[in-house]
């Protein structure tokens, strides 16, 4: 089944807070390739966006299967970039 994500005020102004636009975050969840981490409720996806930024976002599973709510996301730094290409490289992605 096809995830759906759902933004409200406080994803908005977090995703502003973080320096980003909401078009980022959709780039993200919706880019490929990209790494998914996902434990209990919590959802965090990274990938970068159409600026060639590598964007990490965290998401809330909702109620609804398959429904994640938005809550923040932000740039990620030098080290996590080359860890994550360094994965993508050795063929370990998620």
């Amino acid at each position: 089944m096809k995830e759906r994500y759902r933004f409200d005020e406080a994803s908005y102004d977090a995703i502003a807070g973080a320096g980003l636009h909401w078009t980022d975050v959709q780039d993200v969840l919706h880019g490929k390739p990209k790494v998914r981490e996902h434990i209990g409720a919590v959802l965090r996806i990274a990938a970068q966006d159409r600026r060639h930024r590598w964007i990490a976002v965290s998401l809330i599973e909702e109620d609804v299967d398959n429904e994640f709510l938005v809550v923040s996301a932000r740039l990620l730094d030098a080290a996590e970039i080359a860890g994550i290409e360094r994965a993508f490289r050795e063929g370990t992605k998620s």
